[in-house]
């Protein structure tokens, strides 16, 4: 049965990413120089906001039962953290951009929760490389609001996932190796 995990953990980010990229597709009007990943599921003007927002609140699910079902046993901090992500995550396609402030908030809560759950995995698995993917998150979002890059909320979005799958293809590896009790 070790499958059940790596398959629920994998599902957890490619659910999200497929509809993402595939609503990106389907977006002529995204640009990511301009746009937020959001910009994708604003009830009010983006056609493909059903989508986004269901491959969003669907990983955010996915995300929260693999912590707890699978990763809590040999992560104890970082599956916590992880699961309040994948909540924050969850929250991001139900209170979409039409909902403003609470839509920032549970945005920034996301962010916050995969670069700290970088540390406290990098703690937890004794590894310094998870330091860097929460470098990076900062560093992409501190050039993004410098107003250095010329880029939309879209680029540090995505590089903030991409970073965070790193380490956490890595822990699924080992939690799929691993006798869950």
């Amino acid at each position: 049965m070790r499958s059940k995990p790596l398959v629920l953990g994998v599902a957890a980010f490619a659910v999200p990413l497929t509809l993402v990229f595939l609503s990106i597709a389907l977006s002529p009007w995204f640009r990511w120089e301009v746009n937020a990943l959001s910009d994708l599921g604003n009830s009010v003007r983006s056609p493909v906001a059903p989508l986004f927002n269901l491959g969003l609140s669907t990983g955010g699910l996915l995300l929260v039962l693999h912590c707890i079902l699978y990763m809590a046993s040999r992560y104890p901090i970082t599956s916590k953290l992880m699961a309040l992500s994948g909540y924050f995550l969850l929250l991001i396609g139900t209170f979409d951009e039409v909902y403003g402030s609470i839509h920032f908030f549970v945005s920034l809560l996301f962010f916050l929760g995969i670069a700290l759950a970088a540390i406290t995995y990098s703690y937890e698995e004794g590894r310094s490389y998870p330091l860097a993917s929460a470098a990076v998150i900062a560093a992409s979002w501190a050039v993004q609001l410098s107003g250095f890059c010329p880029c939309g909320e879209a680029v540090p979005e995505m590089v903030s996932i991409l970073v965070t799958l790193l380490w956490y293809l890595d822990s699924l590896m080992k939690v799929g190796m691993s006798p869950r009790w």
